[in-house]
């Protein structure tokens, strides 16, 4: 799964073929055909020179004055303007190697299906190392945990499986299990009166308590060094798009962070050679089920108040190029766990199983239970199926065959649905019936 729809990333690839020569659209096919962690720098980089395409004369790594060429060049369809700009991801990627959290519900959640513990009721609190964090401290949050080689021997340690046990001997009472040490701090509590649910927290680590030090300046000072280098005289930017970075998404004031205005304020008073920032960040709609969430892109400038340019058409372009971004398939964290777990070469599936007199689908989930690749066990667990519940069954037990199909095609999408419509019991798979005169 890719941050975009792989179909439309494909059109944009047609259409940037315009613009972009050979060499470079290899590049950019071998870069999105294998996983990596700037995968997502690639596909905005992408859809940012697309959108810019529409409304005036693009070209990609130019050759300036400078020793480096910008990723965008840009000159307006009425050459009233130009800039040259950069594309640029913040990611929370290296705060999480540091706090591997995620391992660890991962790996909690592997022990506790391999103890066949499916009902809930587990609690994971992990502690953080004392220190005093506030706006402009030198100091971070850092959770007490080992790097993830060191899980098995100081958190899922033989009494982690003892605590197990004891869930599974007595699950109507209360469990405990601390994994506790100098550089591991994990609680582990099993409630029976939480069944049905889980829960687990830890102290935020993604707070930028240091306006220099975060993934959001962090990101700003390296392509701020790079658009120096390639010597444009002109207005530059930088489009610091969403990798998966709380900073950049919080809309909420801490008295402990920075905000990501306080960040890009700053950062452009450091960097006079810098124009504009735009910020590009996907946000999510939370609905009642994941399949019915909505994203979106939110853009938003930031002009350097020491350059005195004339910003009108500038904002009046960025409006427009905001406005053709495709809609996010998943947030940036999810498009890159899909994209790890599928290798690279799968976009989303659509939609739940819709079951009754027909069954509705996903064509492609169809496709991968006809092929082999995802058995029929692995698609009852992937839709909570209970015995007597798989609708292929439930038809072929009643002896109705497949009468039609149709295909709902969805270009937008990386998948279509398909409507399988069954008849009436069938003779040939079902018990003869006593007969009737013909209606």
């Amino acid at each position: 799964m890719a941050l975009f729809a792989r179909r439309h990333l494909q059109r944009i690839l047609n259409e940037n073929a315009a613009f972009l020569a050979p060499k470079q659209l290899a590049t950019v096919c071998k870069l999105l055909n294998s996983v990596r962690d700037e995968y997502l720098s690639t596909e905005w980089e992408q859809v940012i020179l697309n959108a810019a395409s529409k409304f005036g004369t693009v070209k990609h790594e130019p050759v300036l004055a400078g020793d480096r060429a910008p990723d965008l060049w840009f000159k307006a369809a009425d050459e009233s303007f130009e800039f040259v700009a950069d594309v640029t991801t913040a990611s929370d990627r290296g705060l999480h190697k540091l706090n591997p959290v995620d391992a660890l519900d991962e790996e909690f959640w592997r022990h506790q299906r391999k103890a066949k513990l499916f009902t809930g009721g587990f609690d994971c609190q992990v502690d953080a190392y004392p220190n005093s964090v506030y706006r402009g401290s030198g100091e971070r949050v850092r959770l007490k945990l080992p790097p993830r080689r060191d899980f098995e021997n100081k958190i899922f340690n033989a009494e982690f499986h003892g605590f197990l046990r004891q869930v599974k001997a007595q699950p109507e009472k209360i469990h405990r299990f601390d994994a506790v040490g100098p550089d591991v701090g994990v609680h582990f509590t099993y409630d029976p009166a939480k069944r049905g649910s889980g829960g687990g927290g830890y102290p935020a680590f993604t707070a930028a308590n240091v306006i220099d030090q975060n993934p959001v300046y962090n990101a700003l000072k390296a392509k701020g060094d790079q658009l120096k280098a390639a010597g444009h005289l002109g207005i530059t930017g930088i489009f610091l798009c969403d990798g998966g970075c709380q900073i950049l998404r919080s809309a909420i004031t801490h008295w402990a962070s920075f905000t990501v205005e306080e960040i890009i304020r700053y950062f452009l008073r450091q960097f006079a050679s810098v124009s504009f920032v735009t910020t590009l960040v996907v946000r999510e709609t939370h609905c009642s089920t994941w399949h019915d969430r909505k994203r979106s892109v939110e853009a938003k400038l930031y002009l350097n108040p020491r350059l005195k340019i004339d910003s009108t058409a500038l904002a009046q372009t960025i409006a427009k190029m905001h406005a053709s971004l495709p809609l996010p398939q998943c947030t940036p964290e999810n498009a890159i766990y899909e994209l790890r777990s599928t290798n690279g070469m799968c976009g989303r599936h659509m939609g739940e199983i819709q079951m009754g007199g027909n069954i509705k689908m996903s064509a492609r989930l169809l496709l991968e239970l006809l092929a082999g690749t995802k058995t029929i066990q692995e698609f009852e667990a992937d839709y909570t199926l209970q015995p007597g519940q798989n609708p292929f069954h439930q038809m072929l037990a009643q002896g109705r065959l497949i009468s039609k199909v149709t295909v709902e095609h969805h270009p937008e999408q990386d998948d279509d649905m398909v409507t399988l419509e069954f008849g009436e019991p069938d003779p040939a798979v079902s018990p003869f019936r006593t007969g009737g005169r013909p209606k």
